[in-house]
């Protein structure tokens, strides 16, 4: 076996285990999933898809910290860390306070359209700042990275690695987006829809105290 052979065999399991780590951190229930649900039941696909846009454009900030060794500002200036957190936090306190407040729907029957008026800079900048701001995400990729990507490890691979992680994030959040602003589907949701905002609001709440204790904690 030629040594290309083996360090490409090597590049490939690298990549697989990486891709596969970041898969199961994507689908698993979080501010993300909360808030492009929220974005799409209540505005229609649109929002939902440039919310799920916003939050692959947060990603590429994750994984410039974790493959390209920005990490450092964190370790020399531990303070933003808490700072980060404490907006973090204070953002999925305000997104969750308004989602528990969601009223029924005078008539659940009647499928509001997709809020076409609406800016897609906000939408976009809803997910690029829940994103942003969600440390756990930015801590994820920063010891996701440092274990398994050395400085040895060529440019090339850590840009495709890159990309491939942006691109896969921003597809599996505009199919949550896609699928729950199916018409037919959006449609039966809107009947329990202010359940479900509230349930969401609540869980982005939980997040957000659990970010205030542990910065309470000191860590």
């Amino acid at each position: 076996m030629s040594l290309g052979t083996t360090l490409a065999g090597s590049g490939a399991s690298l990549f697989a285990t990486v891709a596969v780590a970041h898969a199961l951190a994507v689908i698993s229930p979080g501010p993300d999933l909360a808030v492009v649900t929220r974005q799409t039941l209540a505005h229609g696909r649109r929002a939902g898809v440039l919310t799920a846009l916003g939050i692959a454009a947060g990603i590429s900030f994750h994984v410039a910290y974790g493959l390209f060794g920005l990490a450092f500002a964190i370790e020399r200036f531990p303070a933003l860390l808490t700072v980060l957190q404490l907006i973090g936090a204070a953002l999925l306190l305000w997104i969750g306070w308004g989602a528990i407040r969601a009223q029924p729907l005078a008539d659940p029957s009647t499928l509001p359209a997709d809020d076409a008026a609406r800016a897609a800079a906000g939408d976009f900048s809803i997910g690029l700042a829940t994103n942003l701001l969600n440390v756990k995400a930015m801590l994820f990729f920063v010891a996701l990275c440092s274990a398994l990507i050395t400085g040895a490890t060529p440019l090339a691979f850590k840009f495709g690695m890159g990309v491939w992680m942006i691109v896969t994030t921003g597809i599996w959040f505009s199919f949550v987006a896609w699928t729950l602003g199916h018409p037919a589907i959006r449609r039966r949701l809107l009947r329990v829809g202010h359940w479900i905002d509230r349930v969401m609001g609540a869980l982005l709440i939980v997040l957000g105290i659990g970010m205030l204790a542990s910065v309470l904690r000191g860590g």
